[in-house]
């Protein structure tokens, strides 16, 4: 072997070996360096990434919890609809009561203070139904006893009407749906009105009631009466206007232009033609005050509709089960003069004129739609049931001049305010009462009757143009749907 081409070492052969060993160090180190720095940048890609899966995460989160909250209208749900149904009422439905319908009446003929024919009423104008809102409960205020002695002030004892004996018993009070659906039929078919069943359901279930004897003044209450009533109430330093418990009794002309009463400031008026027309617009309190004061009192509801229908009788009217246009005054679709007539015209059963028709009457009780159901879950009968203790309107019975069939029905319940929000707030001009009273040991029925003489008991005014005319010879024509 050779060596001789090698060469032979020289003195700067350190340097030499130092370039060499230079490079392939720099070349590692690189390749180090480039690989830390490569892991950093794979290692920051991934905490990157993983920032952003979480943000993407949360954001997801956010929009499913908006999305979650709003229902898909696209899907179909399960949750029932809710739709209105005009159809025949569902008679095995559960029962929900309407308050009693108003009138809405055409018109009203009846003289006025100042002339017989002109200027007749339009209760269609002033019957309008008071807002319950606007009807708080009302307050009773606090007013001393009116003066009287031995029961009737000696001025009103030629003035009151005479009372009938009601002897007391057991009766089934109320009515069942298949007689209100009936009557319906009737209402609509024969009638050509616009009854619905719901109109009568505040008189179901019937229920058994025992009352003990009373009696009930045989017609109701006239406005040569009411005027007596007024004229004595001034003379005990009261007024019309807040002398009746605290509350309105009546209006007068000086408060409604279409009321009948006058009032000078001194005495109260009538004209001649209205003095044996049964009291209308009267307060619910004008009632009890009246009664009152004559040592009477206002029916309950019960026995109202216990004497209607002649003690324990079933029957729906005074006479029968069966209606009879001849025994009662109601509007029906021959009618061409619309309005009350004097007392003592119609129905003279059981001793008892005009228990259906003529005028809606005023009872003691308060008025809940729900209080027949209340009852029939106590123990039967029911004695003397009084009616709730509170509410805001008060019971009406007998069906008026202005309704239809259904509504004079014996065991049929309306209600109304007992007073308006404001003395000369419209109040309806067929609304009127009569008195009951207990029968006391010892005690005997008075032997007055009606009155037949006014002008013994205010003064009367007559109308220019001659002798009054019977308020139903005018002739008044109207339309409009009549509800009760």
């Amino acid at each position: 072997m050779s060596y001789s081409k090698l060469g032979r070492r020289r003195s700067s052969g350190g340097l030499q070996w130092m370039l060499i060993g230079f490079f392939p160090g720099l070349l590692c180190g690189g390749i180090l360096i480039f690989g830390l720095f490569l892991s950093g940048i794979l290692e920051g890609f991934n905490l990157g990434q993983s920032a952003t899966v979480e943000v993407t995460r949360v954001v997801q989160e956010v929009v499913n919890i908006v999305v979650t909250a709003t229902a898909d209208p696209n899907q179909p749900t399960t949750e029932p609809q809710v739709m209105v149904v005009t159809a025949t009422p569902n008679l095995d439905a559960p029962i929900v009561n309407l308050a009693a319908p108003t009138a809405t009446p055409t018109s009203l003929a009846l003289p006025t203070a100042t002339s017989q024919l002109a200027g007749a009423t339009s209760p269609q104008a002033v019957e309008g139904t008071l807002a319950s809102s606007s009807n708080p409960l009302p307050t009773v205020a606090t007013a001393a006893p009116l003066t009287t002695t031995g029961g009737i002030p000696a001025a009103l004892q030629g003035v009151v009407t005479r009372l009938q004996p009601i002897p007391g018993g057991i009766f089934t009070m109320g009515t069942t749906v298949d007689e209100i659906l009936n009557a319906v039929n009737q209402c609509v078919q024969r009638d050509q009105g616009a009854c619905d069943v719901s109109y009568g359901e505040d008189s179901t279930p019937p229920l058994q009631v025992q009352l003990a004897s009373f009696q009930m003044e045989e017609s109701e209450v006239t406005f040569a009466q009411y005027v007596a009533f007024l004229n004595y109430l001034r003379s005990q330093g009261r007024s019309h206007r807040d002398g009746c418990l605290g509350f309105l009794c009546i209006q007068t002309v000086n408060e409604s232009s279409d009321a009948l009463i006058t009032f000078d400031s001194a005495n109260y008026n009538v004209v001649a033609a209205s003095a044996n027309f049964p009291v209308y617009a009267v307060t619910w309190y004008g009632a009890q005050a009246y009664c009152e004061t004559i040592g009477r009192r206002l029916p309950s509801e019960a026995e109202w509709e216990y004497a209607a229908r002649g003690g324990s009788s079933d029957t729906l009217y005074p006479w029968g089960n069966e209606w009879s246009e001849a025994n009662a005054r109601v509007r029906i679709k021959t009618d061409t003069v619309f309005g009350p007539v004097a007392v003592k015209q119609y129905s003279p059963y059981n001793g008892l004129y005009d228990m259906a028709g003529n005028m809606s009457e005023w009872v003691n009780d308060w008025y809940d739609e729900t209080y027949y159901q209340q009852l029939a879950n106590q123990p039967q009968p029911v004695a003397d049931p009084q009616g709730p203790p509170t509410a805001l309107q008060k019971v009406l019975r007998g069906g008026s001049w202005d309704t239809l069939p259904f509504f004079a029905r014996s065991v049929h319940r309306q209600s109304y305010f007992p007073a308006p929000d404001n003395l000369s707030d419209s109040f309806p001009r067929s609304i009127g009462f009569r008195c009951a009273a207990d029968i006391t040991d010892g005690a005997s029925l008075p032997a007055s009757s009606a009155v037949t003489n006014p002008t013994t008991l205010l003064t009367i005014t007559v109308a220019p143009g001659g002798a009054a005319v019977p308020p139903e010879a005018a002739t008044q024509t109207g339309g409009g749907t009549n509800r009760g």
